[in-house]
């Protein structure tokens, strides 16, 4: 039995960005998804599930310029239970597939595109990114060509997060005021980097939720996974609960095994482990 929020304080205070990356129209689908990606991968039904629960949960999604807006102290009050709806890399399913449940049920997102990506294969077009904002939604950066930030030097990250930018704002024709980290392995450059380059705010890869004391440029997520079932994924958005701080464990000994043994390495033994349990 899931548990409720309905009766649950507090959550006024915080904000969790729930962070999607691609949708399948059908189940059957998901096999046809490479291992490492398919652990992202929500089926369609699973989606309008997590958004049929936030709504019988009195949940409010906001906009990142909300939050911004509330934690600089420009805005006095949140909704009772605020959550920002994320997603990451621009795969046209959040186009085609996500945008229609989310403009049907009246909720708001953030869609932080990939820009070096746009127009290619299984990724958003232009017309998408444009619909997407022309519907209320927020468009923000996910870098240019999607590397893993820890992997490169301070220039070449400040030109992953400017050069996104540029492209991302030519193509709307408007700011592009918010930027998140793609792979969930941060440069320790990627905070200062974003607001030197013009980034009004930068969400990372730390498990958790955010506060007015969370950094704007550090702010934390929750990387959903298909794996975490419907019932975590109850507990994960209940603002009184903290079902995200064994996650945040395992991430912190994941990250110490990385840096042990190097990027490389860490990645082979982790798809090799993946394409065994058929992630």
């Amino acid at each position: 039995m899931r548990p409720s929020t309905r009766n649950s304080r507090g959550g006024a205070d915080e904000v969790a960005v729930l962070t999607y990356h691609a949708l399948a129209a059908q189940a059957g689908e998901l096999e046809r998804r490479p291992a490492g990606t398919r652990l992202y991968v929500f089926t369609l039904d699973e989606f309008r599930r997590h958004l049929d629960h936030l709504a019988a949960e009195g949940f409010t999604t906001i906009l990142m310029a909300d939050f911004v807006q509330w934690h600089q102290g420009e805005a006095k009050e949140l909704p009772e239970r605020p959550i920002v709806v994320s997603f990451d890399d621009g795969h046209r399913s959040q186009a085609e597939l996500a945008l229609p449940e989310l403009r049907q049920r009246g909720l708001k997102a953030i869609f932080f595109i990939t820009a070096g990506r746009v127009g290619a294969g299984d990724w958003v077009t232009w017309d998408h990114v444009r619909a997407m904002r022309a519907a209320g939604m927020e468009v923000g950066s996910h870098t240019l060509t999607h590397p893993s930030p820890s992997t490169l030097a301070p220039d070449a990250l400040r030109r992953e997060l400017a050069e996104s930018k540029r492209v991302l704002e030519s193509g709307l024709g408007g700011a592009v005021d918010f930027v998140a980290s793609p792979t969930g392995y941060d440069s320790r450059h990627f905070g200062r980097l974003a607001r030197e380059v013009g980034y009004k705010a930068a969400l990372q890869g730390v498990i958790g939720r955010n506060r007015r004391s969370t950094g704007l440029f550090a702010l934390r997520r929750l990387v959903l996974k298909r794996s975490y079932g419907f019932e975590l994924f109850c507990r994960l958005v209940d603002p009184v609960r903290r079902a995200y701080r064994p996650l945040r464990m395992r991430q912190a000994l994941r990250n110490a095994a990385r840096r042990a043994i190097g990027a490389s390495a860490y990645e082979a033994i982790r798809s090799l482990v993946l394409k065994r349990r058929g992630d």
